[in-house]
Parts: C-alpha cells; structure tokens; sequence
C-alpha cells in the first residue's frame, strides 16, 4: 500500500509524507482529541482502558503499551491495554494484544469506551514518563503482556531442539525501509563483528538469525558454513523494498512471527543486532542478555528503550 501511493503521488509523496507525519499534525490531532479522551478518563476510573492504533511493528506497539502501563501504574490506575493495529488484522474489532498476550480475561465493566493512542503525541496532556530502566520494562511485561500459549509453545518447540536449551549467539539485521529511521550496517561490519565474538568466547555452532533482509542471510551462510543459522520465517514477502510486517504476508503470520522472533533472539548470552524495536523487546524480555548495538537511529537513539540499550552497553 505504501509504495502504491509513492509510485501514485510521485515527486508530492515526499513532502506530503512528510508534511502528515511532522509533529505540528500530530499536535494538532491531539488537541482536536483531547476533550473526548477527558471525558473517557474520568468516566473509566480506575481503570485506564487505552487502544494503541495505527501502523505500529509488533516491537513498537509493545514498547508503547509498556509505556502506557508503567502511567497507569505510577498514577494508581488499572491498565487494560488493546491494539487494533491494521499490519496485523483486516478486522478492525479485532485486538491484537488480547490475541497474543496478557491474562486470558482481563477483568473491567463492560461498555468503557478505550481512549485513542495513536502516538506519543495522544497523550500530552498527561506527561507520560519518557524512560524507565529496562528491569523495570521487564516487570511490566511480565504483569500485563506475557504471552500466551499459542506463543510460547512455538517458541518451547524451536528451544527444545537446541543441546544446550539456548542459542550461542543470536543476531538481527533489520534493512528495508528502517534507513528511513537508522542509518544502514554493513554486511561486513556485522561479520567483522560476528568474528571478533567467536574470537573471544570461542566456536559458535547454533546461531539465531532474524532478518528481512534475504540478501543478508545469504551473506552469513557464506561467510559462516560452520555455524548452523536458525531463522523463523513463516511467509515470504511480495515486495522485498520494505519491513516484513508491511508486507502482503498472512496478518496472522505476521504478528505471530515478529513475537516469536522477539523471544528467540532473547535465548542467547550475546545479541548483535542494529536499532530496531523488535530487538530492543528481546533485550526487555531478557535483561540479562548483552547487546552489541552497531548503528545509532537518525536522532541519536535518544528514546526509550534504545537509549537505556545503549546506556549499558
């Protein structure tokens, strides 16, 4: 959809996109909501019901509802936390977080009416936290995302395979259109990398890769024939030009294997990787993994959760 409309608009879709996406709309959106997201507020006390929209990846739509759950927390509110985000469901009723995480039946009245996030900008008003360290981004997790069964029985199938119960290495490399948000690793560097790992802890033998980059699987498997590569790959894109998760893939695919591929990158000692939310969850899933981080987002990986990454590394 999104390279039909460039291709569409031409020479206008860049600063059209532009012009959409900048900060003075989303202020504006936001102001225009803000009476009727009060007015929500008050009337669902104490529970703090809130529906992340939009066309998020599985990486950032969680990062937001930790976010949004750490608020409600620090203000004595009960979150109930939904996501009807279109890259995952044609079904606009259909809630992507109580599909795959969190309590089987969250408790709340019927008829409360969730306020509208759509981006950071939503809730202003009310001056959600802008960092949180990432034990405590762990702890959230746990309490209110965890996921359920049909998630944690395919990660258990890829786990119970391994000798050792855990990966030696793992490693994501997210290209595509993210040169928009970071700026492109080299294949080489994340060889170099690769090489300077084994060199100071030893031979790798099981490596877990994650990648919409086909190119860059190649790559390894070239460079590496010792080392077996485990991916989880449940489709293939139509249009390799951008992310996986925009892709015509099975919604349900989709969401299944970005989450998937979260927790699979987390069951390692070590995880290279570039900026990239779906990466940053696997490092707030398992805090105690290290992260090698080779690149920087455009504005200085100042935001949560890169920033707090970046701090311990």
């Amino acid at each position: 959809m999104k390279w039909a409309k460039r291709e569409l608009l031409g020479p206008l879709f860049k600063p059209l996109s532009k012009a959409w996406h900048s900060p003075a709309l989303r202020i504006l959106t936001a102001v225009l909501m803000l009476p009727g997201q009060m007015i929500r507020a008050r009337s669902n006390s104490p529970y703090f019901l809130v529906d992340i929209k939009g066309r998020k990846g599985m990486g950032a739509m969680l990062r937001d509802a930790i976010q949004v759950c750490n608020y409600a927390e620090q203000y004595k509110l009960i979150p109930r936390i939904s996501s009807t985000n279109p890259l995952y469901t044609s079904n606009p009723r259909f809630d992507i977080i109580q599909t795959y995480f969190g309590p089987e039946n969250p408790d709340h009245p019927p008829g409360l009416r969730p306020l509208k996030y759509l981006d950071k900008w939503s809730f202003f008003h009310l001056k959600l936290p802008k960092h949180l360290s990432i034990s405590e981004a762990n702890r959230i997790f746990r309490v209110y995302l965890w996921p359920k069964l049909l998630i944690s029985d395919q990660v258990n199938a890829v786990m119970d395979s391994l000798p050792n119960g855990q990966f030696d290495l793992s490693v994501h490399y997210r290209g595509t259109d993210k040169v928009r948000e970071a700026p492109m690793v080299s294949f080489s560097v994340f060889k170099d990398e690769i090489v300077r790992y084994q060199n100071n802890y030893g031979p790798l033998n099981h490596v877990f890769l994650a990648t919409d980059e086909p190119a860059f699987e190649r790559y390894l498997r070239r460079e590496f024939p010792g080392i077996l590569f485990e991916t989880y790959n449940l489709g293939v894109p139509g249009d390799s030009r951008f992310g996986r998760h925009f892709s015509n893939m099975n919604e349900e695919d989709k969401a299944t294997e970005a989450i998937v591929n979260m927790f699979l990158l987390a069951r390692a000692p070590c995880l290279i990787r570039s900026s990239s939310h779906l990466s940053a969850m696997s490092k707030i899933i398992n805090p105690a993994i290290r992260t090698i981080t080779l690149n920087r987002t455009h504005w200085g990986s100042k935001n949560f959760p890169e920033k707090e990454i970046l701090d311990e590394e």
